[in-house]
């Protein structure tokens, strides 16, 4: 188990420590300076992931294919139709339904993809 998996767990434990304080505590000055420090428990925490993440070692050829997973799978259907008309193969449903079943698995899975 690694460290980035406990993220999700610490953003519970600050939710949940959020909720006792805001029940348990009277005083507004203390509690808020419980508030702030859980929140900066929490901030920390995500720099500590996101440093970890950048530190990670990564194969670049790899990393590269990942990133280009939908331009690949399109570029490989578009030459995979390219080639059955060369050959005069009729394309049916069924390898049309072939051919673009990878590429919508994969939109499926990752989603719209980052939009920035």
């Amino acid at each position: 188990m690694s460290f980035l998996s406990f993220l999700p767990v610490i953003g519970k434990l600050i939710e949940k420590g959020l909720g006792i304080a805001d029940q348990a505590v009277t005083d507004k000055d203390k509690l808020n300076e419980l508030k702030a420090t859980l929140m900066q428990i929490e901030a920390q925490a995500k720099e500590t992931v996101y440093l970890a993440e950048l530190n990670v070692k990564t194969v670049p050829w790899i990393d590269g294919l990942h990133k280009m997973g939908r331009q690949i799978l399109n570029l490989l259907s578009l030459a995979a139709v390219v080639l059955l008309l060369l050959k005069g193969i009729t394309i049916t449903p069924e390898i049309a339904l072939i051919l673009g079943g990878p590429n919508a698995i994969y939109q499926f899975v990752k989603g719209k993809g980052d939009t920035k």
